[in-house]
């Protein structure tokens, strides 16, 4: 069996897919050759213009990269084993002497987009990177735990605590950070000298889940549960804990189409009372 169509090897395991949860993102070695990083580079170099949902017609090596068994693997987990491409793609390139964006959810504007869903995974965005992302020129910026938050207002969202736990995503080249769609983030300022790109791919979920689409293992669950509700809300506002916990668990059970990660699941006080001694 060639590696291409070897992608279940690569499919996230159950630890795995609770850090997504938990975080929001996930930062993925394509294992691509640094010659496909170079031609694609090459070639975005080459355009007169952005191509914007052309890019792959642009670009046919991107390819290599979002057919990768490593990503197809990954996607499987989070999406289920039918999951689509979306039509929405697009080239960001940023300038040396680009400033920093400010915090944001990607838009909705587009009518192929699902609505947002904080408890849920029904569309990932994909940042692919062709060359090496430093702090020089302009690494993503993420807020880890800001999807679970994605039906709050969003002026709330925005203000949240301080961000002394925000990621800086550099990256080799040949890398991509795979996001839940509605986690917030930035583009950083670029004062490298050379333009950096970046390659956004959308994927969208097909069917609901009715078992774990990533390797799982049942005797796990106790473990993970306990890890949705014990992982700290980092830098987000201690008020909205309960909120985040809650939609940590029922992202879980949408993921896995199990109803295994509820409140009673694991409360030792449940049952009958314990005999007291006379």
């Amino acid at each position: 069996m060639t590696e291409q169509s070897n992608w279940e090897h690569y499919l996230l395991n159950d630890d795995d897919v609770a850090d997504f949860i938990i975080k929001g993102y996930l930062i993925l070695d394509t294992g691509s050759g640094q010659e496909v990083n170079r031609s694609i580079l090459e070639r975005l170099n080459s355009l007169d213009s952005n191509p914007g949902d052309k890019i792959i017609e642009a670009a046919p090596q991107l390819s290599e990269i979002y057919d990768h068994p490593r990503v197809r693997g990954a996607l499987s987990s989070l999406l289920g084993h039918d999951y689509s491409m979306n039509e929405h793609r697009h080239c960001h390139r940023n300038p040396s002497g680009s400033r920093s964006q400010i915090w944001h959810q990607d838009s909705l504007d587009i009518s192929s987009l699902h609505p947002r869903h904080d408890k849920h995974v029904h569309q990932l965005l994909m940042m692919y990177y062709p060359q090496d992302v430093n702090k020089l020129n302009g690494p993503t910026a993420l807020i880890p735990g800001t999807h679970l938050l994605s039906n709050q207002a969003r002026d709330r969202t925005a203000s949240q605590g301080n961000f002394k736990y925000q990621v800086i995503a550099e990256v080799p080249a040949g890398h991509v950070l795979i996001l839940h769609y509605d986690i917030w983030h930035a583009g950083t300022a670029n004062s490298s000298g050379n333009i950096r790109y970046m390659i956004k791919f959308l994927f969208d979920r097909v069917s609901e889940s009715t078992i774990p689409s990533w390797k799982h293992d049942p005797s796990k669950s106790f473990g993970i549960t306990t890890k949705l509700d014990a992982q700290p809300t980092m830098g987000l506002q201690r008020s909205l804990g309960d909120r985040i916990r809650i939609n940590r668990r029922e992202m879980w059970n949408n993921l896995s189409g199990s109803r295994v990660a509820i409140e009673d699941y694991y409360d030792r006080f449940t049952g009958a009372w314990p005999t007291v001694p006379t």
